[in-house]
């Protein structure tokens, strides 16, 4: 029996010119690591504008918690805003902000002011101590970058602890006229705003939320920088009456006679 020689596949399939696999070259590589890398130039600024506006949502919700714990504070203290000892005369109906650059103080310093009935708590730090508004995260804006986040108070949050604890809001503490009376106000009368402290204390860089009298929060934009150059050019002696006509821009309009 003759056998024939081992036949060959003939059904096999082999590769087609066209149809052959094709690795990528150098070029493809660095072409598409290239075209990656424009994509994420162009979607930066997006993506960092998105989570800016998150930070001011949070931002405007932690200042309304402010604003219902400075209400529940009212009602149980003959309708009075929070004291502070920067604002002179502050027991009485009206006061006058003396040192109104310097009222996102929670809590004092002992060796520069005698403590108080409460401690060294002061102006909105009352709402912390008798527990109105209880989470110190609440008193700090995410969009912070200054000197003052919370977590270079963290551990003093506390009663047992002292020492000055500064938030990220500032407390007007009056009304435009220096009523103390919360429920005298206006409804769009500011009560309370981003940090004037310093220029590395602005929280936001193109605006400011605001919290009115009535429980409002509203993003005030800083036009043409006029805030942002009032705190960069004011002086140790003309920080009192700049921040306090910073103020004024807060509110619902011109104030009418009383």
């Amino acid at each position: 029996m003759i056998q024939g020689s081992p036949q060959s596949n003939c059904n096999s399939p082999r590769p087609s010119g066209s149809g052959r696999l094709r690795a990528f070259t150098l070029i493809d590589v660095l072409v598409s690591i290239a075209v990656i890398g424009l994509l994420i130039s162009i979607m930066l600024p997006s993506i960092a504008k998105v989570r800016e506006t998150a930070r001011k949502v949070v931002c405007s919700s932690g200042m309304r918690q402010i604003g219902l714990g400075m209400n529940l504070y009212a009602e149980d203290n003959k309708a009075m805003l929070p004291a502070s000892v920067f604002l002179d005369d502050a027991g009485g109906r009206y006061a006058t902000a003396i040192n109104p650059q310097l009222m996102d103080t929670i809590r004092t310093d002992p060796d520069l002011y005698a403590p108080r009935q409460w401690g060294q708590w002061d102006g909105l730090g009352l709402l912390f101590y008798k527990s109105y508004v209880s989470a110190p995260g609440v008193y700090y804006c995410p969009s912070h970058v200054g000197e003052n986040p919370l977590e270079v108070y963290q551990d003093q949050w506390n009663f047992e602890s002292t020492g000055e604890i500064i938030a990220n809001y500032q407390f007007r503490g009056v009304g435009p006229n220096g009523e103390r009376h919360l429920y005298n106000m206006r409804a769009t009368d500011a009560m309370v705003t981003d940090s004037l402290r310093s220029i590395e204390d602005i929280n936001h860089q193109n605006g400011l939320n605001v919290l009115a009298a009535g429980l409002s929060v509203n993003w005030y934009e800083d036009v043409n920088s006029q805030i942002l150059q009032s705190v960069m050019s004011r002086t140790d002696d003309s920080a009192a009456d700049d921040t306090a006509q910073t103020w004024t821009l807060f509110d619902g309009g011109p104030r009418g006679t009383d």
